[in-house]
């Protein structure tokens, strides 16, 4: 085995590596995403689109859909 052949098996590793933890990072992020959770759950500190977020949240809490009316109203 020549130190090329090592190197090029240690590159080869890590950007296996790589491509493996981008893919969990991706699934996870869409998995977090159907199951209805919100983007800035876990975020400690004020941000503009947590604070965006939950003033459209605030917005649309009012606003409930009307049932269809009846034929007596």
């Amino acid at each position: 085995m020549t130190f090329s052949d090592w190197q090029d098996w240690t590159v080869a590793l890590l950007v296996l590596f790589c491509i493996i933890r981008l893919g969990w990072g991706i699934f996870h992020s869409v998995k977090k995403g159907l199951q209805g959770e919100s983007p800035c759950g876990r975020c400690d500190k004020e941000c503009d689109i947590k604070r965006l977020y939950d003033q459209k949240r605030q917005s649309c809490s009012g606003n409930v859909k009307k049932t269809k009316k009846s034929c007596c109203d």
